[in-house]
């Protein structure tokens, strides 16, 4: 084998430049009507999940949750908790087993809120898990024995919004974790400023200068399956059901808490019922898991927990935060510079990043203002990338309105990468292997302006009635597909001995993405095999644990990993294929099929291996391997499984941070709506998404993504807000009834358009797609509203603050 070979079927670490080596021909990826993997379990009520799992002689673990939005306990009885019949073991805040303070944030090492105590004596928000657990042979009997704990709480002073927690003499939102003040910044900046090129020059080449403020407030993760677990100790070796998107760091951080090695913890990762982030990287996320392990171990049984509704009602995203905005123009739309601030609650994010990484704005400041909250904390909610697509999306439509332009023009003037325009990078694509002659975000704009009829409908904001007494409105936003963060992953592939079928082997978590769907078919064309005849079961441990449903990177990172296997395998089956295992002797062993050939004499197609020359000399996978079966041997040559194993280390950097990795594929997004102006409701009444993703290699899953998506973006926009009672900072919509989640009844024709420019890093070309949808559209549905009633109105726009707007209130 040459190195150009070797290079070919053993890719090298990623460096974030175009596939070297993809398909000439596809068969499986980009097919649509393929059988997703997981769909007759999930259609027919099969599939199991973690909430299903019921153990013999299970306890139920219930915690205690803060009643107060800040409050430390002074003094705590349980007596009387631990007497009631059936409640078989509790465990305090004060107890000598648990840790001062311990990492069970089951995250990259959890950050200062995830460094707290495993039973935490202050609640910082209402709803906190705190200060004792209690383990019973019920449900009912452990709400019981908590109810019976007798506590004497210090109520302390609380902050409830941002912009009031930094001003001078604010209390303490947490005093033992943020002594020195409330004020905190993103966690992947250094400075609260970070500035590109210089933005005084900038704004002094302007024609025009525009400021604004705007905000957006705080949606919730809650999903449809309650955060839960399940922990039991087998002698010395725990074994653990999670219902999390990173079974692989959360095993990790059980190990670490209990003092033992990695390998002897077991987990379980089944069926997810929702997971979009949030509850799998708030920085408590393994909390119950501890807790229910200790007890475990103190009881010798079985001990689950599951949250009640209310209690999932227990974080939001990241994009809570109130902006002021400043941005320079020419008079021809292209802008010259942005400087812009947030304020940002609890956790944040870069909200300037997307100029950098996908328009030409060279002149650019960025400062980010967060304040420590006494409400629920913020997480990564189907992506951290909400601050930086709102400020994009608003801007480009804000220069569009005052220069009475089509947003669409105005973004496709901005086009451009790290301050160079678009129509300049021709040289820079093909540097990076790609062809220098598409235009993605050109492509993007002309589909979906032709599938919403934006040309015979856009219009001037506020311009617009309809027959019916509504107010029409026009939206658009764009940015880029991403999927550039780094991370790793690592697979096993084997062939079945007795029937040549093809098995994926490692650990993931199933998100609904349909991502083993995908995979199954990449490793079927890089085999020669039949999708049917390709199978993945991620729920259980194999030795290898894939990359995480994270950062949109799954396809990029574990799409390599798996061509890596696939091909390395390919290349041993025909190897066995025409080699003898003990050249030597002949007659022991497994003898090939094809003696007379070079394994470059020979290919693979659907499951049959036959001699490129002459296709009538072939042999099924079956008939290839069945041999050794009947011999009784272990495997194909008795001594070498026919199996393969590959990994991918992804090179890459959170958006909005330094890094090698000029983007060159687009997503456009538009949305059609009509407002009563009596009553303040708007109707979605047409959604459009055209995403760039490179290579479809699951196209139907590609369309789930853009329809979930545009659903889940509309609702964050639209209706989406946790509602905290100012006088006493408790939640007054922790329900399904009063927090109000748009469905895809609310949206109206929803219309998936897919863009296929191979400029993706990812394998073939690919690119992520899971985030960005739900992420970016809520920016186009803003500047429908503002087209239709010719004025801004803050997100989620209820129909007060629509009414308000139109001078109704």
């Amino acid at each position: 084998m040459n190195k150009d070979d070797r290079e070919r079927i053993i890719a090298p670490e990623h460096t974030l430049r175009a596939d070297k080596y993809p398909l000439e021909d596809y068969s499986a990826i980009g097919r649509r009507g393929v059988r997703r993997k997981d769909g007759y379990e999930k259609a027919t009520g099969y599939a199991v999940y973690t909430t299903d799992v019921q153990l013999p002689g299970q306890l139920m673990l219930r915690i205690l949750t803060c009643p107060y939005p800040h409050a430390r306990i002074k003094s705590m009885d349980t007596s009387k908790a631990a007497a009631l019949p059936g409640v078989r073991a509790l465990l305090r805040y004060d107890d000598p087993e648990l840790p001062e303070r311990a990492d069970v944030s089951g995250h990259f090492g959890g950050g200062t809120e995830g460094h707290e105590p495993v039973l935490n004596r202050v609640g910082y928000w209402q709803g906190m898990p705190m200060a004792v657990a209690v383990a019973a042979d019920t449900e009912d009997i452990a709400n019981e024995a908590l109810g019976l704990v007798e506590i004497d709480w210090e109520e302390r002073p609380f902050n409830l919004d941002q912009e009031e927690a930094l001003k001078p003499g604010a209390p303490l939102s947490n005093p033992e974790s943020f002594p020195d003040g409330n004020f905190v910044i993103p966690a992947q900046q250094r400075e609260a400023k970070v500035v590109w090129g210089n933005p005084d020059e900038g704004f002094k080449e302007a024609d025009r200068i525009i400021e604004w403020r705007m905000r957006k407030d705080k949606e919730n993760w809650v999903g449809p399956e309650r955060p839960n677990g399940l922990f039991r100790w087998n002698g010395e070796y725990p074994e653990v059901w999670l219902k999390h998107q990173r079974p692989h760091l959360s095993k990790r951080q059980i190990a670490r808490f209990f003092k033992i090695p990695v390998s002897q913890v077991t987990v379980h990762c089944l069926y997810q019922g929702g997971t979009f982030g949030g509850w799998s990287q708030m920085a408590l996320n393994m909390q119950p898991n501890m807790i229910a392990g200790i007890l475990s171990k103190r009881t010798g049984k079985p001990v689950k927990w599951q949250f009640t509704r209310r209690e999932d009602f227990c974080g939001a995203g990241m994009d809570n935060a109130r902006y002021q905005v400043k941005v320079g123009f020419k008079n021809d739309g292209v802008i010259t510079a942005v400087a812009a601030t947030s304020c940002f609650a609890r956790k944040g994010f870069a909200h300037l990043g997307h100029f950098v990484e996908n328009t030409r704005v060279h002149h650019l400041l960025q400062e980010s203002n967060g304040a420590v909250l006494n409400i629920m904390p913020g997480s990564a909610f189907r992506c951290e990338q909400n601050m930086n697509a709102l400020c994009l999306g608003a801007v480009l439509n804000r220069v569009a309105e005052a220069l009475e332009m089509d947003p669409t023009e105005v973004a496709l003037k901005n086009d451009g990468v790290e301050g160079r325009p678009m129509a300049d990078l021709a040289d820079l694509k093909r540097a990076h292997g790609f062809g220098g002659d598409r235009d993605s975000l050109k492509e993007c704009i002309e589909v979906g302006k032709k599938a919403i009829e934006w040309g015979g409908k856009w219009h001037l904001p506020g311009t617009k009635r309809l027959p019916n007494g509504k107010l029409h409105g026009m939206g658009f936003t764009f940015t880029h597909e991403w999927s550039d963060s780094s991370g790793s992953g690592a697979l096993g592939m084997r062939i079945e001995r007795d029937d040549g079928s093809a098995r994926i082997l490692a650990q993931r978590c199933d998100n609904g993405c349909a991502a083993e769907t995908a995979y199954c078919q990449i490793a079927a064309d890089e085999l020669g095999f039949r999708y049917e005849d390709v199978h993945y079961r991620q729920f259980e441990e194999a030795g290898f644990t894939t990359m995480t449903p994270d950062s949109s990177t799954n396809l990029t990172v574990n799409g390599y990993a798996i061509r890596n296997a696939a091909r390395q395998l390919r290349q041993k089956i025909l190897e066995i294929a025409t080699t003898p295992r003990i050249p030597e002797r002949p007659d022991m062993g497994y003898y090939p099929p094809f003696p007379d050939y070079k394994p470059e004499d020979l290919d693979i197609k659907d499951g049959v291996v036959y001699v490129k020359k002459d296709p009538s000399k072939r042999m099924t996978m079956a008939e290839l391997v069945r041999p050794a079966f009947f011999m009784g041997k272990m495997d194909i040559g008795s001594t070498e499984p026919l199996f393969a194993w590959g990994w991918q280390n992804q090179q890459g950097a959170f958006m909005g941070t330094p890094g090698p990795r000029p983007i060159f594929v687009r997503q456009a997004h538009f949305v059609e709506v009509e407002v009563d102006p009596e009553t303040g409701d708007i109707e979605v009444t047409k959604v459009v998404n055209a995403n760039d993703v490179g290579k479809a290699v699951n196209p139907e899953g590609v369309e789930g993504q853009q329809y979930g998506g545009s659903v889940m973006g509309i609702s964050r926009a639209r209706a989406e807000d946790t509602i905290y009672c100012p006088a006493t900072g408790v939640v007054l919509n922790g329900n399904l009834i009063d927090y109000k989640i748009n469905t895809m009844l609310d949206c109206g024709p929803i219309d998936t358009i897919i863009i296929e420019t191979g400029m993706g890093y990812g394998p073939y070309g690919s690119v992520g797609i899971g985030e960005d949808v739900a992420t970016v559209l809520p920016s186009a549905y803003y500047a429908a509203v503002h087209n239709a009633i010719g004025a801004w109105v803050d997100m989620p726009t209820t129909p007060d603050r629509v009414l308000k707007a139109l001078g109704r209130l």
